[in-house]
């Protein structure tokens, strides 16, 4: 069975698209399709239903996925054993990020790794924190760095880096108002809030519960899906936000958005290197693993 076309085929059950999984391998929608039909001749079964422009695996492509996979960790796995034998480290790292650490913690992270194993090719997943802790689950991903303790078993964690979260406010939105003295102040304020599955919105969450508050009690004028956007809707005046001040400090530095002195207590929050318990990790992961605990504080 021809590798390439295992590949192509993967690609196409991943991305539920035949022209999307030409993007990615840089090859023409006809060669991915047939690809695939070379595969299906090959084997005497339709692998995929296409129902207009949706395309689903059929169970014999369900089979055919969950092998192929394997021959590929295993012939990925061969392949970085042997690049260790000659005193390299080759291959593909599959790592997730949820969005705090991916545009704040990770960069730096891969920037001192990759620069010890430059062969390496790591491949990076942005998610929420619930996306990226399934994944890991799934076997998607061989590692993830999340702004969450995970509370599904069979996944180990380890704390890493610790941020501290704020209450923001452009000031021309806090202008001309009373001076709030504790969250309760704040109910009528219009919010921004991250969407359910963010390790911010669980701390939120956490947070308000402390002070009798419930989410449903504020006034939420936006849900957004990162930080990133919460701290631009937060800079236009649309609101006030409980964000991570690694993600907001330029902000805070420039004077276009300042904190809100609410809380009863400093808020913080650690970040977490994730992964199945279990899994044969490849020599790629393990030494990740090693120089994130050795270049990281909990």
């Amino acid at each position: 069975m021809d590798f390439r076309k295992l590949e192509a085929f993967c690609k196409v059950y991943e991305l539920k698209s035949f022209s999307k999984a030409g993007l990615e391998l840089q090859l023409s929608q006809p060669t991915i399709s047939a690809h695939v039909a070379n595969l299906e001749e090959e084997l005497g079964v339709p692998l995929f239903d296409r129902l207009g422009r949706t395309v689903l695996a059929t169970q014999a492509g369900e089979v055919l996925y969950r092998g192929a996979k394997q021959v590929f960790q295993q012939v990925g796995r061969i392949n970085s054993e042997i690049g260790l034998l000659r005193d390299m480290v080759v291959g593909d790292l599959l790592l997730g990020g949820s969005t705090i650490p991916a545009n704040y913690i990770l960069p730096g992270l891969l920037k001192t790794f990759l620069a010890m194993y430059p062969s390496l090719r790591v491949h990076m997943t942005i998610g929420d924190t619930d996306a990226i802790i399934r994944q890991v689950g799934q076997g998607r991903l061989e590692l993830g760095i999340v702004g969450s303790q995970p509370e599904q078993q069979g996944i180990a964690s380890y704390p890493l880096h610790r941020d501290e979260l704020v209450l923001v406010v452009a000031p021309s939105l806090r202008a001309g108002k009373d001076e709030p003295k504790n969250l309760r102040d704040m109910r009528m304020w219009p919010w921004v809030m991250r969407e359910r599955g963010s390790g911010t919105r669980r701390v939120v969450e956490s947070l308000l519960k402390g002070s009798g508050i419930a989410i449903g009690d504020l006034k939420v004028s936006l849900w957004v899906e990162s930080t990133e956007a919460a701290i631009q809707c937060v800079c236009s005046g649309l609101g006030v936000s409980i964000v991570s001040k690694l993600a907001a400090q330029p902000y805070l530095d420039r004077g276009e958005l300042v904190c809100m002195d609410v809380m009863s207590q400093k808020l913080e929050r650690s970040f977490y290197l994730i992964q199945r318990q279990g899994r044969e990790l490849l020599p790629a992961a393990s030494l990740f693993i090693e120089h994130v605990r050795n270049t990281t504080k909990p």
